[in-house]
């Protein structure tokens, strides 16, 4: 009974083992000075959590106008020069939201909004961010 509780252990910590193993990719360190996918997905993360707190949201393609319930209006814009997109409330501030972009194009859907992106080296991100409730 022992030498089976043994081999059940020893199975159950190779089980648990394995699934790690196999995840585990090398740590390659993306360039700083370019377009960083981590950067991205905080970005869309960023922009969900607006997007929850708006009652509505409007576009002209190019630039996102979220309207919330607080009557502010927060709209992300690119800015060519500096290849940045940013983040203004009520047409003030500037906020980078992300870094390195050469286009941006929203389009509106029923629960969310798409959108894309072209990096400065020409990569192409799409998203959909939908909106929780």
């Amino acid at each position: 009974m022992l030498e089976v509780l043994m081999a059940l252990a020893v199975a159950l910590a190779v089980a648990a083992v394995i699934p790690a193993l196999l995840a585990v990719r090398p740590l390659a360190a993306e360039p700083s000075d370019g377009f960083a996918r981590l950067e991205w997905r905080l970005f869309l993360q960023q922009l969900q959590i607006e997007l929850n707190e708006a009652k509505k949201w409007s576009t002209d393609g190019r630039v996102l106008y979220l309207h919330k319930w607080n009557g502010e209006t927060v709209s992300f814009s690119l800015v060519a020069p500096k290849a940045e997109l940013i983040r203004q409330v009520n047409g003030a501030g500037y906020e980078t939201a992300l870094r390195h972009v050469r286009a941006v194009s929203y389009r509106i859907g029923a629960h969310g909004l798409f959108l894309q992106v072209t990096a400065d080296d020409g990569k192409v991100c799409d998203a959909f961010v939908a909106r929780m409730f």
